[in-house]
């Protein structure tokens, strides 16, 4: 009867371990680009476009041959200069936002600098050098561009200029705000998107909206109460993402939840007969509220995605040749 007992032992055990909740593993952002950032950068947003592209439901994307750069005209100059492709060069952007109007880029990819450093020494209203390294500015419009490795930095003259100091400094030797960095190593590992940072109601697009918008007013008193969020998406063969956003108040935060639900819940009923494809896109989002915070998660299928990427773009052919 021994046996029995050590069975049972041991089954419990095994029991017990599987049972254990397994923290998400986190990302690990890359120091030697944080570092660069000065500190009162007040949100960091990251795409790794490499990741995207390379994802199984990117690569099907790309194949379509899903538009990457607006056709403005100093961008075709620089293309047709330097050689570089936006959609296939870039692999990864770090921007950080130093205020409203202010930002700064870091940008990872495969590019000729001669050719880079040629089109903008002729381009740029001064050149100048600052520790050691070129900076090419364009002082019409306050914008700056260096080079740090293989890395290339611009944005806000000022904040190019600190991230070369920046540079000289120890790998370990990020300036960015502790409560921020926490916030950023709290991802999921895999997200190939994802920012997080503080942001304000009269920063957002929403607070162009006229007072008298139809029902709008309730909700852009609680949006002006909003401090901040996050975002991230991991995207492999399908979409999974989480935004949250932080308010003021418990209160607030709650509201705004039910609203969105409630909204949810009544464009479900008018589209259940008419679309189901957007019925089940809409079945894919999941709102809720801890605390101050209101959380989105999504989670859509690839093929539902390609699917409604395609009757948009239809559409939009039709409405052009209409």
């Amino acid at each position: 009867m021994k046996w029995i007992a050590g069975v049972s032992v041991v089954a419990a055990v095994v029991f017990a371990l599987a049972t254990i909740t397994i923290p998400a593993q986190t990302i690990v952002p890359d120091q030697a680009v944080l570092k660069l950032f000065p500190a009162e950068t007040q949100g960091v947003a990251f795409v790794d476009l490499a990741g995207l592209r390379n994802s199984p439901l990117g690569v099907e994307v790309m194949a379509q041959g899903a538009p990457w750069v607006p056709q403005v005209p100093k961008l075709q100059d620089f293309v047709a200069a330097t050689g570089f492709n936006f959609r296939e060069d870039v692999d990864r952007v770090t921007v950080g936002r130093l205020d409203a109007r202010r930002a700064m880029f870091v940008i990872q990819g495969r590019y000729d600098k001669f050719k880079v450093e040629r089109y903008l020494a002729d381009h740029v209203t001064r050149l100048d050098t600052y520790m050691g390294r070129s900076i090419y500015e364009d002082r019409d419009i306050d914008f700056g561009v260096t080079f740090i490795d293989d890395l290339v930095i611009a944005g806000y003259t000022d904040a190019v200029k600190k991230a070369v100091e920046q540079a000289s400094l120890p790998a370990s030797s990020i300036a960015l705000r502790s409560d921020l960095l926490g916030v950023i190593r709290t991802f999921e590992a895999g997200s190939q998107v994802w920012a997080a940072g503080e942001f304000h109601f009269d920063e957002l697009p929403v607070a162009q909206l006229p007072p008298q918008a139809a029902g709008a007013g309730p909700i852009l008193g609680i949006l002006r109460t909003l401090e901040g969020g996050t975002y991230q998406m991991r995207v492999d063969t399908n979409i999974h993402a989480k935004a949250t956003a932080n308010f003021t108040s418990l209160e607030n935060a709650k509201t705004l939840a039910d609203l969105s639900r409630g909204m949810i819940a009544l464009v479900k009923t008018q589209v259940a007969t008419q679309n189901p494809d957007l019925l089940h896109a809409l079945d894919g989002l999941q709102v809720s509220n801890s605390g101050t915070q209101m959380v989105v998660n999504i989670d859509e299928p690839g093929d539902l995605v390609k699917k409604l990427r395609e009757l948009r773009q239809s559409r939009g052919l039709r409405r052009s040749r209409g």
